[in-house]
């Protein structure tokens, strides 16, 4: 689905065509004015060889006291004291958790921050940076990180590629719209950062407005 007025859906798929949506982009970044915790992601997109340009996510750890323990996230994290801006946390947290390096020169733009549902349990805003990586680049994953996989724009722009996913934790029994690719589950407070870029495309995905994140 498209929307009038909007960048080509095209544009998915061509980078100078992302600096311009991102050119004529202005976030909501109140959320992270307001919260009493603020943190950041990196959203890394590169052209990958028989893929096109793609986005980089990451499968968190195992882990009991990780509230999003095993999910496909972007690499990122709390704003630290030593972080002169919240990108600078965001491309700190990626250098840790996945060994990649984030040029300030790389920065394409910033998308509106994320709060809400399980955020809000943990008075918490997300604020997510785009970055364009020229490669070629070698990850090394920290213990926080199971594993990585890229994924076409062209797949997650496309709604059809929209699948139910059922959250087993979830004591109301819903389905959340997820996309499914090469064995991996992405949902929840990822699935609503990419609506926002999608949606700089003129790209309504199904049910976006209905994702919120579980207990």
């Amino acid at each position: 689905m498209t929307m009038g007025g909007a960048v080509n859906t095209l544009g998915l798929y061509r980078i100078e065509d992302v600096y311009q949506a991102f050119g004529a982009h202005v976030p909501d970044t109140g959320p992270s004015k307001e919260a009493a915790r603020t943190a950041a992601v990196a959203m890394v997109i590169s052209e990958q060889a028989g893929l096109g340009l793609s986005a980089l996510f990451i499968q968190r750890s195992e882990h009991p006291n990780d509230p999003w323990s095993g999910q496909m996230a972007f690499p990122g994290g709390g704003l630290e004291p030593c972080d002169k801006s919240l990108d600078a946390a965001a491309r700190r947290e990626t250098l840790e958790e996945i060994g990649l390096e984030l040029g300030e020169d790389m920065l394409v733009g910033r998308l509106s921050d994320v709060t809400g549902g399980r955020l809000s349990v943990h008075s918490l805003s997300v604020s997510p940076f785009v970055f364009n990586h020229p490669g070629p680049m070698e990850l090394k994953l920290n213990y926080e990180v199971a594993d990585t996989v890229w994924v076409p724009l062209a797949y997650l722009g496309d709604p059809a590629n929209i699948r139910p996913y059922l959250f087993s934790r979830d004591p109301a029994g819903r389905e959340f719209p997820s996309w499914q690719y090469d064995g991996y589950t992405i949902w929840g407070l990822t699935y609503r950062i990419i609506a926002n870029y999608l949606r700089l495309f003129g790209v309504e995905i199904p049910g976006e407005g209905d994702v919120t994140d579980v207990e």
